[in-house]
């Protein structure tokens, strides 16, 4: 290990939370843990409880995993008084005190790590001048090295665990593994390699048997790359190699209930995408969801508001006109 690698403190992250709400409310809980073993846990005292259990999965996942206290012999209320839950004031000191460890350099870890990151940060409402300097600003995606090593099988992880702390330390055995394989790009040992200019796709069998192909380049398409560029000088025959990388795109759709804007999420990554919106809605009405009349979209959530969009569909009752 370089000198450089042994001075970086290797912090991994991870939050339970609900993806419909971006705000602190919707943080359920963080995890910490970095590569000495020290961990933090916590459980945020002012989630929106009602909203964690009127998400299936959440209920079914993640509230199993908190800490509760029984009402007439059932588990339906978080355990407040419990050492986990936490206020949001605490939360923040506490965080801000799991970075300040005196480490010159803290690389903070994340896997699908943009909700994570997000999650953190709404400790300080988003406010980086109010946020201690010790709080990473960004992470390391670790599913991006997983992509550069070549896409491996990954460790297994416990069924069932969706745990903040649990899963913050699979982040950890995950990055150990890719790190440990001789396919695995190095840089000072943290697993990323620097970008130097543009990445370009391996060709296809189909491209790479096609003979080469030139073509005239025309003055006003190769002046955008400068009057003397030695690669697309005016005039100049320009083979099929030298031609700006163009990457496929395709179109994906993800479901979000019309009356209070949750994402669909079997998983708890985030969202869902799909291919088209017929293979959405079948996926969704697998799930209880409703997709009414009027094209709207709606989750099997059965509060006031959500039964106020099927009443207005109901037929009038016999005799309610008069």
């Amino acid at each position: 290990m370089s000198d450089t690698a042994s001075t970086i403190r290797r912090v991994y992250l991870h939050c339970e939370f609900l993806p419909a709400d971006p705000t602190v409310r919707g943080l359920v809980s963080i995890g910490l843990t970095d590569d000495a073993g020290c961990d933090y846990y916590a459980v945020n005292n002012g989630m929106d409880v009602s909203a964690v259990l009127n998400v299936p999965w959440m209920a079914d996942n993640v509230w199993p995993n908190l800490p509760r206290c029984t009402v007439d012999g059932y588990p339906c209320l978080l355990d407040r008084t419990h050492p986990d839950v936490k206020l949001l004031d605490e939360m923040r000191d506490d965080v801000a005190k799991y970075f300040a460890d005196g480490s010159p350099e803290t690389h903070l870890y994340a896997y699908y790590g943009g909700q994570h990151i997000w999650r953190l940060h709404s400790l300080w409402d988003h406010d980086w001048a109010a946020m201690p300097p010790s709080v990473p600003r960004w992470c390391h995606e670790l599913r991006s090295l997983v992509v550069q090593a070549g896409d491996p099988p990954l460790p297994e992880r416990a069924d069932g665990q969706h745990h903040a702390l649990t899963d913050a330390g699979y982040n950890r055995t995950l990055h150990e593994y890719l790190l440990a394989l001789s396919t695995c790009p190095q840089r000072e040992d943290d697993g990323f390699r620097p970008v130097s200019g543009l990445h370009r796709m391996p060709p296809t069998d189909r491209q790479a048997a096609a003979p080469p192909r030139t073509e005239r380049v025309d003055k006003s398409s190769a002046a955008c790359w400068g009057p003397e560029s030695s690669s697309r000088h005016p005039g100049r025959p320009v083979t099929r190699g030298e031609r700006p990388t163009r990457f496929p795109t395709h179109q994906m759709h993800s479901v979000v209930c019309d009356v209070c804007d949750y994402v669909y999420d079997e998983d708890g990554d985030g969202f869902e995408v799909f291919d088209s919106p017929e293979a959405a809605a079948q996926e969704v009405l697998r799930h209880h969801w409703k997709c009414l009349s009027d094209g709207r979209v709606m989750c099997p959530s059965d509060d006031g508001e959500h039964q106020a969009v099927y009443d207005e569909l109901m037929p009038p009752e016999p005799g309610a006109g008069g």
